[in-house]
């Protein structure tokens, strides 16, 4: 900042009233208050126009006796006591990058600091006293620091900032080329929480490597363990000074307790043994994305999972079906209690029957639905998921199906943007929340005669509209059904990505049962109650 020097209109000074660039007047006269604020009329003429020396002040080098820092530090560091204003004041020099003399920092009783004259170049407090290319450069808060610094090992470089931690980093900013100009620079700020914010703050603008934070174990600042005859702190700041480690950069080497650990990974059942056997089960914040073509089963593969999660393992679960009212859902449940497509009509069962399954299956209350109608709003949606984790306590969404909420969109026209976008919002949310999601979507039509109707092999790269989807999710499941065979109830489950154990390939078939509105793992139909047996289809 350029400032020019007029005479004061109070003192009578000739130049020691400064003039900045924003207007504001402050003079440096001893014993003169003398200011005004930003865009002064005064008018007051000019004597020259640039930044001078300023007029060197004599005083006496002592021992500062309730610091107990001693007369020839002081005396090395020009640090010395004087009169300012009529009382004992100390006066501590100011040069520019070119060694000038431009102004003093004054400390006056009480930590009433004052600025006489100017620091142009913002450099460090004692930064005249060396040269750069030495080894070690010790970076403290205040002069009182420095100075104990500098009296317990002499000869050491070591620097203050002028006006504390809050404008520190504008200072290292002006002199970064000084402080790269050493192999290793320490940041021993005071240790309360703005000090070492401030640290942190300030390393990071030098090299990996070069920067260090300095910690004084058990004391505030350096000279608080000068004072309680500690040096052996100051020096041992030193070679315990601590390289930066940016946040999310871990040594390894630190981690032995963590993987002496059982890993204790907390999963629950698919309810099919061949998934919970390949996949180790379902777990919290995990995303498993079940794809098919249309019409292979997908939403009753779902539901048969949802089931098992809410009444068979008591986990609450969200069900959030894009396709069909809450009504057809809730019946869909309460059918599966009862081995029978409730949703289609209530066959033989009884009022007390039906009662029964739903306070078996939806009574329990670990099933909450949402009523989507008249709104797909992603955000309104997203919110909701959020809701039933952090308010009603659910561990499982699902989501039956993600092309349905992207057309709600208002970017839909670019369906991959969308998906892109909604994928990485459902990610992020899984993350945020600790839930685990099951989310349905489709698969894109191959090209060639074979369709996936007819049993077309799945893959990651069917997946319809952006590879977003296989990306961003833990799990994906394939399902194969051949609608044209002479069995077309026979579906195959084939696993296409799995990140928790990374086995993958075809791992089981599953059977639709018609008459049940069940499916059910092909090799286990013991789970089906209610006195029906498979010749019954």
């Amino acid at each position: 900042m350029t400032v020019i020097h007029g005479p004061c209109p109070r003192c009578g000074s000739k130049d020691n009233l400064a003039i900045y660039e924003d207007g504001h007047t402050h003079c440096f006269g001893m014993g003169c208050s003398y200011r005004t604020p930003p865009d002064s009329s005064f008018p007051i003429p000019m004597t020259t126009t640039t930044t001078k020396e300023i007029e060197t002040i004599s005083g006496e080098y002592v021992d500062i006796t309730s610091r107990k820092l001693k007369a020839d530090v002081c005396r090395k560091s020009t640090y010395f006591k004087a009169k300012h204003g009529g009382e004992a004041a100390y006066y501590c020099p100011i040069y520019s990058n070119d060694r000038v003399l431009t102004g003093y920092k004054i400390r006056k009783k009480n930590k009433n600091f004052l600025m006489q004259g100017s620091n142009p170049d913002s450099t460090f407090l004692f930064q005249h006293m060396w040269s750069g290319n030495n080894k070690l450069l010790v970076v403290f808060e205040g002069e009182y620091d420095a100075l104990s610094y500098m009296q317990v090992r002499p000869n050491w470089p070591a620097v203050s900032l002028p006006n504390g931690c809050e404008s520190g980093n504008k200072v290292c900013k002006a002199q970064l080329s000084f402080l790269q100009s050493f192999e290793t620079v320490i940041f021993c700020y005071d240790a309360d929480a703005a000090g070492q914010k401030a640290a942190l703050r300030d390393v990071q603008l030098l090299p990996p490597r070069q920067g260090k934070i300095g910690v004084l174990n058990g004391y505030k600042d350096a000279n608080e363990a000068l004072q309680s005859g500690d040096t052996k702190a100051i020096v041992n700041m030193v070679f315990n000074a601590k390289e930066y480690e940016p946040d999310g950069i871990i040594n390894a080497s630190k981690l032995l307790a963590s993987v002496l650990e059982d890993p204790k990974v907390d999963s629950v059942e698919y309810g099919f043994p061949f998934l919970d056997d390949k996949l180790h089960g379902l777990r919290r914040s995990e995303l498993c994305t079940i794809t098919a073509g249309t019409g292979q089963g997908k939403s009753t593969f779902v539901n048969e999972i949802a089931y098992n999660l809410a009444v068979n393992q008591n986990q609450k679960v969200a069900v959030i079906s894009l396709e069909e009212n809450n009504l057809r859902t809730a019946r869909r449940f309460v059918g599966i209690n009862l081995n029978h497509p409730l949703h289609i009509d209530r066959g033989d069962f009884t009022d007390e029957q039906i009662e029964q399954a739903f306070q078996a299956t939806l009574g329990k209350g670990n099933i909450y639905f949402y009523d989507h109608f008249g709104s797909l709003d992603s955000t309104v949606l997203l919110n909701r998921i959020r809701h039933c984790v952090s308010a009603l306590d659910c561990s499982f969404i699902i989501f039956d199906h993600l092309s349905i909420l992207v057309s709600g969109m208002e970017q839909a026209q670019d369906e991959r943007r969308a998906i892109d976008q909604t994928m990485t919002r459902l990610r992020s949310l899984v993350e945020e929340t600790n839930c685990g999601m099951i989310l349905v979507s489709h698969l894109r039509r191959p090209s060639g005669d074979k369709g996936h109707e007819d049993g077309q092999q799945t893959s990651l790269s069917g997946l319809r509209g952006s590879a977003a989807i296989g990306q961003l999710s833990d799990i994906v499941l394939g399902l194969e059904r051949d609608q044209q065979a002479s069995d077309n109830t026979e579906c195959r489950i084939r696993v296409l990505k799995n990140r928790f154990s990374g086995w993958l390939g075809l791992c089981g078939s599953v059977k639709y049962y018609p008459k049940t509105g069940r499916m059910l793992p092909l090799d286990d139909n013991a789970v089906i109650t209610n006195d029906f047996v498979e010749s019954d289809f």
